[in-house]
């Protein structure tokens, strides 16, 4: 038996086992909420944003006004702030101000 015939195994198991390393990526069936990043203003850290629909915006606007009509200033102000961006087609930038305004809605009210 000559060293050619037992090296060659070798190579070709090894070769099998590095093909497929990396499976390729499956795209999330329709419908499905995607994470997405997007930075605001000036602060360093990105917000999460698991949905970008309209449906989403009016959710958020909802949960809003279900804490009555006499908002603080500045949540009233990002709540305005982000209705605007999600009817004028600006997704992403007014779910981020509405989380916002949830957020600080939800301070002032725990507090």
């Amino acid at each position: 038996m000559s060293l050619q015939s037992s090296v060659t195994p070798a190579i070709v198991v090894m070769s099998f086992c590095l093909c497929g390393a990396a499976p390729a990526p499956i795209a999330p069936p329709e419908g499905t909420p995607q994470i997405m990043t997007a930075r605001d203003g000036g602060s360093d850290k990105p917000v999460i944003i698991t949905s970008d629909t309209k449906a989403y915006c009016t959710r958020l606007l909802n949960i809003i006004d279900a804490y009555g009509p006499a908002l603080p200033q500045d949540v009233d102000s990002l709540r305005m702030q982000g209705a605007d961006m999600c009817r004028e087609g600006h997704i992403r930038s007014g779910i981020v101000r509405l989380r916002r305004a949830l957020v600080e809605l939800k301070e002032t009210t725990h507090s």
